[in-house]
């Protein structure tokens, strides 16, 4: 059975994609913490035009093409936004440029050599195959999703590779690719993708290894102005919903902010043990 669309917010914010075993293959996702890991794109849909952000992987480009179907037609001008090219983000874009109305694809910064860990950049590759220019965007740039709605591109520091965030004004989300991805599911079917409700309690021990797995070099970096940078974020937008790439999506403000928080705390105390070993090495 397809996995279905979600539905974040009626005719406006949809969670497409499907879930894949979390069994040690997934070099992001810490194992033991989630049975399954999803992975999601995100559409946006506006007045008969719409946004695709992060195609997702070419294991689930069924699944995708045919929610995809479900929410809009041949017609619709669809944009697509990559927040990194690394695999997991990428390789299900061909089926989605050959089925549908791809007018635009969207990347932060400037090109990247390491993008993809490949011999021929994603770029020269889409160029090639479907001879689509990718339009580069600053951070402060906006990504139009139809008449009236932008997004907006926000850099970061909290990343391996080139990664960029996007901010949703009209629906309150922030897209943070694959930052802020606590938590897998216990089963592929996706119906409880959304957390609308903070836990009762939080096993750090398995957030600390989710937060670290992949930006590992997190665990020897100062945390101060990481820490900074989530603060001014939090303070400047009206986040409602984190959007990741991978793991559950978080909803509703007070979920927010407790997942908000307990990345602080993370971040300070992974800061505190790096103070500890310096002085433990130097003293």
């Amino acid at each position: 059975m397809t996995s279905q669309p979600v539905e974040l917010v009626p005719g406006a914010l949809y969670v497409v994609g499907d879930s894949t075993p979390n069994d040690g293959r997934l070099s992001w996702a810490a194992p033991g913490t989630s049975t399954f890991e999803p992975i999601n794109a995100f559409l946006l849909v506006e007045a008969g035009r719409a946004l695709l952000i992060d195609p997702g992987v070419a294991a689930h480009e069924s699944a995708l093409l045919t929610q995809l179907g479900e929410i809009i037609g041949p017609e619709t001008e669809l944009s697509v936004f990559c927040t990194r090219f690394e695999g997991d983000c990428v390789t299900a874009l061909g089926p989605v440029i050959r089925d549908f109305n791809v007018v635009s694809i969207f990347g932060g910064g400037v090109s990247n050599p390491f993008d993809f860990f490949e011999d021929v950049s994603p770029q020269e590759q889409i160029r090639t195959d479907h001879q689509i220019e990718i339009l580069r965007k600053k951070a402060g740039d906006t990504i139009p999703v139809g008449p009236g709605r932008n997004v907006d591109l926000l850099s970061t520091s909290l990343r391996v590779l080139t990664t960029f965030w996007l901010y949703d004004e009209r629906t309150g989300t922030l897209f943070t690719s694959d930052f802020f991805a606590y938590e897998g599911l216990d089963h592929a079917d996706r119906s409880d993708l959304v957390r609308n409700t903070s836990p009762d309690t939080v096993d750090r021990d398995a957030a600390a290894r989710r937060l670290f797995t992949k930006v590992d070099w997190l665990l020897l970096a100062d945390p101060t102005p990481f820490v900074d940078e989530l603060d001014r974020l939090f303070d400047t937008y009206d986040i409602r919903t984190i959007a990741p790439a991978h793991g559950r999506i978080i909803a509703g403000p007070d979920t927010v902010r407790s997942y908000y928080e307990l990345t602080r705390d993370l971040l300070l105390a992974c800061g505190r043990t790096h103070s500890a070993r310096e002085v433990s090495v130097h003293g």
